[in-house]
């Protein structure tokens, strides 16, 4: 019996979506994976909480979602509930500031938990060094993508 959390090959499931990041390498991709492994922990040792997503979180989110058998067993395993997703919540109207609360608290449980930044140049989808003070969610709600 393993202790690993997420029972579906993500990686093989990544290689084979339309939907991945052009680009990424064979190491971003296990560290992507690695990250959603620990959110998904986090989740769990924190069921109270509300969890807002990098975007490399998002996308394995999104991959694991795809395999409804795996991910609603690997959730009862783990947390013992379902992990709701709630794509888009951010971009409702007054829903921002809720985004903005839940990732700033997402971000001190990180840090807390594993002792290292939330976010970082793989979260963000490029291969420059993040230094965006905003530190946005899987949106980029301050309009400062591409610079």
């Amino acid at each position: 019996m393993t202790n690993e959390p997420i029972s579906v090959d993500l990686i093989r499931a990544f290689r084979r979506s339309d939907d991945a990041p052009a680009g990424w390498t064979d190491e971003e991709v296990r560290a992507s994976l690695e990250r959603y492994r620990r959110f998904f922990l986090l989740a769990a040792r924190y069921p109270q909480a509300r969890l807002a997503p990098t975007r490399d979180i998002d996308i394995f989110w999104h991959l694991h979602m795809l395999h409804p058998v795996a991910y609603s067993s690997d959730c009862q395993k783990t947390m013992g509930r379902i992990m709701d997703h709630d794509g888009g919540f951010g971009k409702g109207e007054g829903e921002l500031p809720e985004l903005q609360q839940a990732f700033s608290d997402t971000e001190r449980l990180w840090r807390e938990a594993y002792g290292e930044p939330y976010v970082d140049r793989i979260a963000e989808g490029t291969s420059e060094p993040v230094d965006c003070w905003h530190r946005c969610a899987n949106t980029c709600w301050h309009k400062c993508q591409g610079k």
